[in-house]
C-alpha cells in the first residue's frame, strides 16, 4: 500500500512540475509577442504592409487608436477630411459585445491594442493616404 501511495504522489508531483513548466514556457513566449507587437519600427513596417494588402483588397479604412483624454483618434488624418474626401475609407469603432457591455480597450487580453498602436496606426494611415491620392490623381 505504500508503495501505490508513493507512486501516486510521485506521479501527481510529475504531473504538477509538467504544468508548471508549460504555463511558464506559455508566458515567457507571450511576453515575447508583446514585445514585438509594441515596438515602433516593427509596428511601423507592419502598418505599410497592411495598408498595401488592404488597400489592394478592397477593405482599407483608416485605423483609429485609443489616446487617454482623447478618446479615440485617427492619426495623420484630419476629422473634416474623414467626414469629407475620405468619408469611405473612414474608421470603424470597434466593441466588444457581451453581457458587460465594455468597450474592448477595458479588457487586459486585447491583443488588437498592442497590434494597432500609435505607430502603426500612423504608417498604416499615412500610406493608405499616399495610395489613395496617388490613385485619385491618376
Amino acid at each position: 500500500m505504500t508503495s501505490t501511495l508513493r507512486n501516486t504522489f510521485l506521479l501527481g508531483t510529475a504531473l504538477l512540475a509538467g504544468v508548471i513548466a508549460w504555463v511558464w514556457s506559455e508566458l515567457s513566449k507571450s511576453y515575447e509577442l508583446i514585445a514585438i507587437a509594441s515596438d515602433p519600427v516593427l509596428s511601423a513596417e507592419r502598418g505599410f504592409t497592411d495598408a498595401k494588402d488592404d488597400f489592394i483588397h478592397n477593405r482599407a479604412k483608416f485605423v483609429n487608436v485609443y489616446s487617454p483624454g482623447g478618446g479615440h483618434v485617427t492619426p495623420g488624418i484630419l476629422g473634416e477630411d474623414l467626414q469629407g474626401r475620405l468619408a469611405e475609407f473612414s474608421p470603424q469603432e470597434k466593441f466588444f459585445l457581451c453581457g458587460t457591455g465594455f468597450h474592448i480597450e477595458d479588457y487586459a487580453l486585447n491583443s488588437e491594442k498592442l497590434e494597432q498602436n500609435k505607430f502603426y496606426a500612423q504608417a498604416y494611415n499615412a500610406k493608405l493616404l499616399q495610395l489613395i491620392t496617388h490613385t485619385v490623381s491618376e
